[in-house]
Order: C-alpha cells, then structure tokens, then sequence
C-alpha cells in the first residue's frame, strides 16, 4: 500500500519564506492495518494542524516551538458619569434677635412741640424724659421708637419695653405726639403707641393722665376704647371684637398686660365702666 504524506502549507516568519514542516507524523501503512493507521494518522495530522493556527499558543516552524505573544486587551475605559452633587447641607439655629436696646434722654419744650401746653397743667418738660426702645414691627423686624414719659417712670417703662420686645409682640409705629400735632385722634387711627400729650380727658375738663406722663396707649387702632356702642377710635370698631386674636391685639394676662404689672401699672381692658384695651397707666386710671 503506497505511504501517504500530508504537508503543512509555507508561511511567512521574519520575512523569509520557510516550509513549515507538516509531516508531524508520517505513516507508512505496509501491508492490513492501513485502516487504523489511517484513522491515527488523520488525528495526528489534525493535532498537527491546530499547532499551526493563528488562535494557538505556539507555533512549530522547522521543528522548533515557539510561544505566540499573549493576546493585550485594552483596558475598558468606564463613561464618566454626571458629577455627584453633595446633600445640601442641614439648615442651622435661626439667626438670633438683636439685642434690645434702649435709652433714657432729657427732653425739650422745642421737642414736644404741639403735644406740650404751659396752661393745663400738665408736667413741665424737665419732669419729662424721652426714651428710645427697640420694638418689633409688624414686618418682623426691629424697629427703634420713642416714647416721652414722666421722668419717675421712665427706668420702669424700658424695663416694659424690654419685656414686651423679648415676646416679640408686634408694635406698628411709636413715634412721641408732636408728629400729629397733638392730635390723639390721629396718633389712635395711625395705630401710634405714644405716652405724653398734654391734653383732657376726651368730652371734659379733667386732666388726662396722658398729661402727667403716666399713661401709655399701646396700638390704639386695634385696641380700641370701647363703652356700649361708642368705639374710639371709630375706626377701630372691627377689633371691638376680642376675639378676633389679630397679631397686635392685647388680651388677658398675655405678654403686653404681664410687662405693664410687672412694674405696677394696670391695664384698661379690665375696667368695668368700659374696657380701654390700649390704656395702662401708673395709678389704674
């Protein structure tokens, strides 16, 4: 029976052309048997033939073996992603109040203008004082007012004022009398808190206690003097009604009547003949 070879084909190596050698194993099938051999030799052609793919590991160029280069696969570079945004951060303790301030001066017939008259009797302007004291407003905000009362009280009134600005009870304007010439009318529906004014008692001859620089009326608009149907000021007849718990409005034993009695003045809102919810005075009159 006739020997069967299998040749491998030439490949380039280092740009010179050399014979792979494919006779890995040559048969010669002399006489029966040539089936096996056959079948062994086409399996070892086989392996031999693997040897020589591109994909293996080695390659047998004229019987020498040598290692094929590992195969570098480039490094998967990761799509950046959107920058990561911090948690905002925890909200702090609220800013804290100003500090109130206050401040105790002497006062001048030139300073209190049309709310001063030499005839009725009234204190003279140095038994007079006229204090600066921070309140808060109805915007939330700290404000500076001015207030002129008798000089004895004045020390007991900023401690009020004191009192009253620490529970944050809104105040809309406190401006001394001279800027409405006067007129208590107009200071009531400006919702002006004011102390001195030398005037009487409305509808008499008596001397009012604002006139002695003890009395203070505290946002007459929205506490009202109110006796049957009579509302003083008329505009503030809304607040009549007591129950209306409007920021600015006084009521029973809350933080504005506390500071008053604290220093031995007494609320209006509590006379029987007809509650003065702005009034408070040294001597409850």
């Amino acid at each position: 029976m006739p020997a069967r070879f299998r040749f491998l084909p030439r490949a380039l190596v280092g740009g010179a052309t050399v014979l792979v050698a494919g006779a890995l194993a040559i048969g010669i099938a002399i006489g029966s048997g040539g089936e096996e051999d056959d079948v062994r030799l086409s399996g070892e052609a086989a392996d031999a033939t693997s040897t020589t793919s591109t994909s293996s590991a080695s390659t047998t160029i004229m019987g020498t073996t040598t290692a094929a280069p590992p195969t570098t696969v480039p490094p998967t570079t990761a799509t950046p992603g959107p920058p990561a945004i911090p948690p905002p951060a925890p909200a702090g303790p609220p800013a804290p109040a100003p500090a109130f301030e206050s401040s105790i001066e002497n006062v001048t017939v030139e300073q209190l203008g049309a709310s001063w008259h030499p005839d009725l009797g009234c204190l003279a302007p140095d038994q007079l004082r006229a204090l600066e004291v921070s309140h808060w407003g109805y915007d939330g905000t700290v404000h500076e007012g001015r207030l002129v009362v008798a000089a004895s009280q004045a020390e007991r009134v900023v401690a009020i004022f004191r009192d009253i600005y620490a529970a944050r009870f809104p105040i809309q304007r406190m401006v001394p009398m001279d800027a409405y010439d006067g007129d208590d009318d107009a200071s009531m529906r400006a919702n002006n808190t004011s102390g001195f004014n030398c005037r009487t008692v409305a509808g008499s001859t008596r001397l009012s206690q604002h006139g002695l620089g003890l009395a203070v009326d505290v946002n007459p608009l929205m506490n009202p003097y109110v006796k049957g149907a009579t509302v003083d000021p008329p505009e503030g007849a809304p607040y009549a009604d007591r129950s209306l718990r409007d920021a600015g409005m006084i009521e029973p034993g809350d933080a504005v009547v506390t500071a008053f009695a604290a220093q031995g003045w007494q609320w209006g809102g509590y006379w029987s003949s007809g509650p003065d919810y702005q009034h408070f005075s040294a001597n409850g009159r």
